[in-house]
């Protein structure tokens, strides 16, 4: 459902509440070394910026959207990953926190 508001995406779904952004204007936000790194490993990076209400519907959007995308995750807390180590470590770890605890200090 559009927001004409914000101008973004709403998606209500497992009893919590999303807002995405297609846009990519995510992508200002990073550093020219960051972007370079995205770019050497897959290429032109495509963005989509999502925001919830809490860990637990970040990890029920991820768990739903994200098997079988080829990309990166950025935790928006100094770590990018693959999506597939991403997606390992939530079922790994299932109240791993990404917001508090890197994913180095788990293994």
């Amino acid at each position: 459902m559009h927001d004409p508001v914000t101008g973004d995406e709403r998606l209500h779904q497992h009893g919590y509440s999303y807002y995405i952004d297609f846009s990519g204007g995510i992508l200002a936000d990073y550093e020219p070394e960051e972007l370079e790194q995205v770019r050497t490993w897959i290429g032109e990076p495509y963005a989509v910026y999502v925001s919830c209400q809490s860990m637990d519907a970040a990890r029920a959007f991820l768990r739903d959207v994200l098997p079988g995308v080829d990309g990166l995750v950025d935790t928006n807390h100094h770590e990018i990953l693959r999506t597939s180590d991403f997606l390992t470590l939530m079922d790994r770890y299932p109240g791993w926190d990404w917001r508090r605890q890197p994913s180095t200090d788990l293994q």
